[in-house]
């Protein structure tokens, strides 16, 4: 690995852990993880108890750093954990939710 390399996956495991410092986008990866499937944004604030613009802004951020994929079905969208990717970065992160 390179000292390119190196740095692009620290600056990927920053920002990850930043994302996860917040109590809502925390909540959200929590309930993805536990729940084991995609969950719809509608059915995932319900649970997360968020208002919907900030749930909105979280989402956004989980899917720029590529920890959550988002898939439009009709109006609805459907957001699950890219655990590859999770364990890939952080190894066991999962398991600690």
């Amino acid at each position: 690995m390179d000292i390119k390399q190196s740095n692009t996956d620290t600056e990927i495991k920053q920002r990850v852990f930043f994302a996860l410092s917040d109590p809502g986008r925390y909540k959200i990866i929590s309930m993805l993880y536990h729940v084991g499937h995609e969950m719809g944004c509608n059915e995932l604030n319900q649970h997360v108890e968020i208002d919907k613009s900030t749930m909105s802004y979280h989402l956004r951020t989980l899917r720029e750093i590529g920890i959550t994929n988002t898939r439009t079905q009709g109006r609805q969208k459907y957001v699950s954990l890219n655990i590859e990717k999770i364990e890939n970065l952080l190894p066991g992160l999962l398991k600690l939710l």
